[in-house]
């Protein structure tokens, strides 16, 4: 059985964590990490287990895909997977999986996390008492805030989302939520949370964080119109996808502080330039697409995802199916 491994992932050190769940199988593993297209095609021709490229650097294409005959599945070893022609690979009746679910807490606690820093302007005031600046007084002035008792919007309520429900329940806040399904009675009383248009949840919340796909009907579905419903204190968080956001418009509103403060772990992309209009915002905290990345969080995914592959390697039928 031949796997292309598009990771960066030693292909010896994936044999050997393959092996330890399917001994009974000869594994050839091709280590393709950045091949270029043609180069991907040539080895997917007669591939059976395709392992996705975690870091995204690697697409699959319609012509990476176009003659894997023998395909039997695609495992991303991640929850994103828009670097792979999913359509394409459907025609082709090639399977596609992910590993849903797997960094849920991670990215649940690091919305918090951004929440609370916003809300207290950690960044600043951690960078001025490190340089030995005492702002006790201006910070009474300015206003360090609490999240107890504010109104929190969620813009999608799938499995991250509901995560981050369940972990603000202490906080004390009003929730809302907007998803095009609603949630049940049942599900709205266990989270806590009652359902809102999205220009609601912008325009009364007072901490709003981002949770929906990256589709072509919500690429910048916050833009400058939605941006200027929000509350001049308000806090913007996206946790979500970079090109979710209308990145040029939240800098000017940010600028023109129309809103507060914006948190992001995402951007439209990655990395992203070395002029990139979110760059030296005063209120605005910036990190790597890490929300997603703990310890714990990838060792969810790896098992996740060798555990799909040894299921195909003896003939089972995968989980967790995008494009089934």
């Amino acid at each position: 059985m031949k796997i292309v491994n598009t990771t960066p992932l030693p292909g010896d050190f994936l044999k050997s964590l393959v092996e330890t769940r399917v001994s009974s199988v000869d594994l050839t593993i091709v280590d393709a990490h950045k091949f270029s297209q043609d180069k991907l095609a040539a080895e997917f021709a007669d591939a059976d287990i395709v392992l996705g490229d975690y870091t995204a650097s690697t697409p699959i294409t319609l012509a990476a895909v176009s003659n894997a005959k023998k395909l039997k599945l695609i495992q991303q070893p991640s929850v994103g997977y828009n670097h792979i022609d999913i359509a394409a690979c459907k025609k082709s009746g090639i399977p596609v999986a992910n590993t849903p679910g797997a960094n849920d807490i991670g990215v649940a606690e690091h919305t918090i996390m951004l929440a609370l820093s916003a809300l207290k302007n950690l960044p600043y005031y951690n960078a001025k008492t490190h340089a030995g600046e005492w702002l006790f007084s201006e910070a009474q002035s300015a206003g360090v805030f609490e999240l107890n008792e504010k109104i929190y919007g969620l813009l999608g309520m799938g499995r991250t989302a509901r995560a981050v429900a369940e972990r603000l329940s202490p906080f004390g806040v009003k929730l809302l939520y907007y998803d095009i399904v609603k949630l049940s009675a049942a599900e709205e009383k266990k989270y806590g949370a009652a359902y809102a248009l999205m220009e609601e949840i912008l325009r009364t919340a007072d901490v709003v964080s981002i949770h929906l796909p990256l589709l072509p009907e919500t690429t910048k579905i916050i833009d400058a119109e939605k941006l200027a419903l929000m509350k001049p204190s308000a806090v913007l968080i996206n946790v979500g996808r970079g090109a979710l956001v209308d990145e040029e418009a939240l800098a000017h509103a940010l600028q023109e502080k129309k809103i507060a403060f914006a948190a992001v772990d995402v951007f439209a992309e990655e990395p992203p330039p070395p002029d990139h209009p979110f760059f030296g915002l005063p209120n605005m905290i910036l990190t790597c697409h890490l929300a997603g990345s703990t310890r714990e969080s990838g060792g969810r995914i790896i098992n996740m995802a060798l555990d799909n592959l040894a299921r195909v390697l003896q003939g089972e039928k995968p989980l967790w199916l995008i494009n089934n």
